[in-house]
């Protein structure tokens, strides 16, 4: 299962709207709609914002619930952080 069926699991699993969680993470509703289908990837700030609304983000990254919940979920954020700005240093260097 691809990072973008897990969102959109994590979605309905949760009762909400393409535009109800494209809204909790700051994105219209055609970029939720690309998450889901896997055309573009969420940033770390989008999914910081819908685990504060309950979405397991660490299932989301690796297909493996948290087991302790929100705490999990977090961690998984910070790190994807940590990567993106890693990232965007790296293709700063190469610019």
């Amino acid at each position: 299962m691809s990072i973008g069926a897990r969102l959109k699991a994590e979605r309905l699993r949760l009762g909400l709207s393409q535009s109800e969680i494209g809204k909790i993470g700051g994105v219209e509703v055609n970029a939720q709609g690309r998450y889901e289908n896997g055309i573009r990837h969420p940033r770390a700030d989008y999914l910081a914002e819908v685990a504060k609304a309950g979405v397991d983000v660490l299932f989301v990254i690796t297909g493996q619930r948290a087991q302790s919940g929100a705490d999990d979920s977090l961690k998984a954020v910070e790190a994807l952080d940590s990567a993106t700005e890693c990232l965007e240093k790296a293709r700063e260097l190469i610019h």
